[in-house]
């Protein structure tokens, strides 16, 4: 029987840490006014391609099959994901505070395209989904697993750039972030497994 109480300081962080991420874009859309978009030498020559509800489905798909790997393979480190998660989305935030940028362009107005996601029209640097895609596939336990998600991951970065929904440097940016936020949590190891052995633990 998991042992709850393991879980609820890192799922605090990951709490705090998009209610960040999401008050930051608050504050921006709020305070910054004009949102200019930024040349690509990239993203403006490609034609636009909409994905419509697809892209959100992929998206949403790679959630999916990473959670159930996790839960078969890797569950006893959900508190380390909880947490590094929260990290990476509040880091993300106080990036696109800092950066609030537009639409790339030729890029359709967010109520021209199917999206889920608030403030979609200037929520840029550094990608998000492509972030959050690369740090779980650095996650992954076994070679064979990582090789098809990196495949998706590249595929949906590929149809990002396609849609015009972020910029090359956004995508750039997103893995970075994310590859820190990775060798960061790595480097503390032995915290992690403390907390892994915590969540493993039979509750009275």
């Amino acid at each position: 029987m998991v042992n709850v109480r393991a879980l609820v300081a890192p799922a605090g962080l990951l709490v705090v840490g998009v209610g960040w991420h999401m008050a930051a874009l608050a504050i921006a859309e709020r305070t910054a006014g004009v949102f200019p978009r930024v040349p690509d030498v990239l993203v403006d020559r490609l034609p636009l391609v909409h994905f419509g509800v697809w892209g959100e489905l992929a998206f949403f798909a790679f959630i999916l099959v990473f959670a159930t790997v996790l839960l078969r393979r890797r569950w006893h480190e959900l508190p380390k994901f909880l947490a590094l998660i929260g990290l990476y989305y509040a880091l993300r935030g106080s990036f696109l505070l800092l950066v609030p940028i537009g639409a790339p362009l030729g890029a359709a107005l967010p109520v021209d395209r199917f999206t889920l996601y608030p403030y979609a029209a200037h929520a840029f640097f550094p990608g998000g989904h492509f972030g959050l895609m690369v740090l779980l596939t650095l996650w992954l336990p076994t070679a064979r697993f990582r090789v098809w998600f990196v495949a998706a991951t590249l595929a949906f970065g590929v149809g990002t750039l396609l849609a015009k929904t972020h910029y090359s440097a956004d995508l750039l940016g997103g893995a970075l972030l994310a590859y820190a936020v990775y060798v960061w949590g790595e480097r503390r190891g032995s915290r992690w497994r403390t907390l892994a052995n915590s969540v493993g633990e039979q509750s009275g």
